[in-house]
């Protein structure tokens, strides 16, 4: 059986092995995106003649047939030849191939992936196009990332430095590779909510919301909570305008997300008379004209819409709504809503990577079939699964790119789940491990009892006077973790993977579990005998970063672990 994701429309395979295992380019392409990536085909002379043809439409579609005489993929366009490579490439990954013809397309038009960029790590250029090269072999087609302050914008000249930020170049050669991988890139800015690094600067603190708010927590996790813009000032919109105008002539989309999720501080403050739907509604319509003036298609989150959904026939046609929820247990009458109204949406699950230094495996799987199964029922035109970075982005990129396949994965073939046969594909083609899913599962199981949440919040219970909950392992909890994670690291300290960097970044994850489970067991007062040694392991998780992120916040990263490792 092969190991193909995602899993074709039509595969049939004949009782006849294939000969050779390379293959021989005789089309000349024209589109040198195709010509890119078939030389990452299995090339040489005298290999199987392989045969590139497309189309001019705008489907993904392709066909493929592989014989001994011939290999040939005609795309109906070139993204469909695109994705027709991206098939033959991991058919040449298996040992027993046999003669075959394929026929395939999406079920979903939209498949994208939404990585947090503002929260602690601003990747590097190069730790992004890992990533897009796994999207496109994948077939994923859309790529967002969350952008609060992390860009050179004018306004930020304050902070940039502290925070890290990306250039204009930066953003323009992510593009450019976007483009040559067939993935739409798609400027997402906060527009509304989520502007801490704005609101707390004395030349713009006078457009929040609250009006002389003081922080009861951390800034980590003020930043989450409030920093909303008072949508009811001229200059606000004007400034939100100058950050778009900024941002926007970076990027080949035609879409824009202006992102208004989260504006809980219009509920509260100088505007708390006011009905806050119609605050809202007025200052949504405005910043969609603009960018309906400037020939974009305008994407929003739907959450605030959804406690007001009167409002939501007020706005334009063609706006885009990102319906999200993250629990396995989803609100499929929230979907079911948009339906209704012949409103356009994207079904948004996640990652849940935001919680540790895995990726919370058990929760991502149920959320992303259920969203993406009520996506289909209620017609939705794609999903976006979202990869979030509350609390300093503790888990790496390597360690959510299971999510990030399955998503992708369901939105191309609706009947994908993630049974054995599944993992085994991804053990075979992500990982190239046997047993690369099991390690994630087990390291994700013994995360979710430790969660990165209460970890981060511990820390503010620290630097300040006002406490938030917690919560705590238990005694055996932390016994079973250090059993548990250390029984995985011996194994995995013995082995060397094709794709040896999953392995290292589990080897890391690992100890880091059981880290914050000896601290969080000490600040509860259990009698833990450590294990780890916090310094030890910060310099290789700082080591780490530093190879793939921009410096950004990691400072702050470190007094953290250093400051609770102190504190018990």
């Amino acid at each position: 059986m092969l190991h193909l994701i995602p899993t074709p429309k039509k595969l049939i395979e004949l009782p006849i092995a294939l000969q050779k295992k390379n293959l021989t380019l005789m089309s000349e392409l024209s589109d040198s995106r195709l010509q890119a990536a078939a030389e990452k085909l299995p090339l040489s002379d005298g290999g199987i003649p392989l045969y590139i043809t497309y189309g001019e439409t705008k489907s993904e579609a392709y066909t493929l047939t592989l014989t001994n005489e011939k290999a040939e993929i005609i795309g109906e366009s070139a993204q469909g030849a695109f994705y027709g490579i991206q098939t033959l490439r991991q058919i040449f990954t298996n040992s027993n191939i046999t003669e075959l013809s394929i026929f395939d397309a999406p079920d979903m038009g939209y498949r994208g992936f939404y990585h947090d960029v503002t929260r602690g790590k601003v990747p590097k250029v190069e730790t992004i196009k890992m990533l897009i090269d796994q999207m496109a072999y994948y077939k994923l087609n859309s790529l967002q990332l969350y952008v609060e302050h992390t860009f050179d914008f004018k306004e930020y000249a304050d902070s940039k430095e502290r925070t890290g930020y990306f250039t204009a170049d930066e953003i323009r050669e992510l593009d450019d590779y976007c483009y040559d991988h067939f993935i739409d890139f798609i400027p997402s800015l906060s527009c509304f909510g989520h502007l801490q690094e704005l609101l707390e600067n004395p030349k713009y603190k006078h457009l929040c919301v609250l009006e002389n708010h003081e922080p009861e927590y951390m800034h980590w996790s003020e930043r989450m909570l409030h920093h909303t813009i008072d949508p009811t000032l001229d200059e606000s919109f004007e400034l939100m305008k100058s950050l778009i105008d900024q941002y926007l002539p970076l990027f080949r989309s035609n879409t824009f997300n202006i992102c208004y999720d989260e504006t809980f501080d219009l509920q509260i403050g100088r505007n708390w008379n006011n009905d806050v739907g119609r605050l809202y509604i007025d200052f949504v319509k405005k910043l969609i004209t603009y960018l309906q003036s400037k020939g974009k298609t305008v994407m929003m989150w739907a959450d605030i819409l959804l406690h007001h959904p009167e409002v939501i026939k007020e706005l334009p046609d063609g706006v885009e709504y990102l319906n999200w929820w993250y629990e396995p247990e989803i609100h499929e009458n929230d979907i079911e809503l948009f339906e209704k109204m012949q409103k356009p949406q994207i079904v948004c699950p996640a990652t849940w990577s935001w919680e540790g230094f895995v990726e919370w495996v058990e929760k991502e799987e149920g959320n992303i079939m259920n969203m993406a199964d009520a996506g289909f029922r209620h017609g939705a035109k794609g999903i976006l699964n979202t990869n979030w970075g509350d609390y300093t982005t503790p888990c790496s990129i390597d360690m959510s790119l299971y999510g990030m396949v399955l998503g992708g994965a369901k939105g191309w073939a609706k009947d994908t789940a993630p049974t054995d046969s599944f993992k085994a594909d991804i053990n075979h083609l992500l990982y190239e491990n046997d047993k690369g899913y099991y390690y994630l599962r087990t390291l994700s199981d013994c995360n979710k009892e430790v969660r990165f949440l209460f970890f981060g919040n511990a820390y503010s219970n620290v630097l300040w006077k006002k406490k938030r909950p917690l919560f705590v392992p238990t005694f055996e909890m932390v016994g079973h973790i250090q059993k548990t994670c250390k029984q995985v690291m011996e194994e995995l300290s013995n082995q060397v993977w094709k794709q040896d960097e999953f392995r290292k970044q589990m080897l890391i994850a690992a100890e880091g579990i059981i880290l914050i489970a000896e601290i969080m067991g000490k600040i509860a007062g259990h009698p833990v005998e450590r294990m780890t040694d916090t310094k030890k392991w910060l310099e290789i998780y700082s080591e780490d970063w530093l190879k793939k992120n921009k410096r950004s916040e990691l400072t702050e990263v470190q007094e953290m672990y250093l400051t609770l490792d102190k504190s018990c």
